[in-house]
């Protein structure tokens, strides 16, 4: 059985600011999904220029994976695409990747070295300056009580 709910950044059906000086609705955001069981869909309409769509998967037990589009109405209309996925090794380990329609790409490798501390490996890369640096390389320990 799944489950409808509306909700904003803010974690209401829609929020709203209005500047009483000027006179002019300054922001409104919107954004409405759906949980069903395994799956989760998601779209959200920020200052009525941009709007998003998500769309996330538990595969099986042991891949997830999800996507994600944007468009962006205006002057300079610009389009965004991700793909993004998880994939669990074994209980203690998984690995992470994303893309986008930017060529930028992510890697991560998380491991779980007992209950309670997880190190996490990342890097990221940008394919379309491939030469011109910038890239990001991360390490992650993480300590739970």
């Amino acid at each position: 059985m799944g489950a409808w709910f509306s909700a904003t950044k803010a974690g209401s059906v829609a929020t709203m600011t209005f500047d009483t000086v000027e006179g002019v609705l300054k922001k409104n955001n919107f954004a409405i999904g759906f949980s069903g069981g395994d799956f989760q869909i998601n779209t959200n309409i920020d200052n009525g220029e941009t709007f998003c769509g998500s769309l996330y998967q538990r595969v099986n037990s042991r891949l997830e994976a999800g996507v994600q589009l944007s468009w962006t109405a205006g002057g300079e209309s610009t389009t965004r695409f991700g793909l993004g996925a998880r994939y669990l090794l074994d209980p203690c380990t998984a690995l992470r990747a994303k893309v986008n329609n930017q060529s930028q790409v992510g890697l991560g490798f998380e491991q779980k070295i007992r209950e309670g501390v997880t190190l996490t490996l990342s890097a990221f890369v940008d394919g379309k300056n491939f030469k011109a640096g910038g890239h990001k390389v991360g390490l992650a320990l993480e300590l739970e009580q």
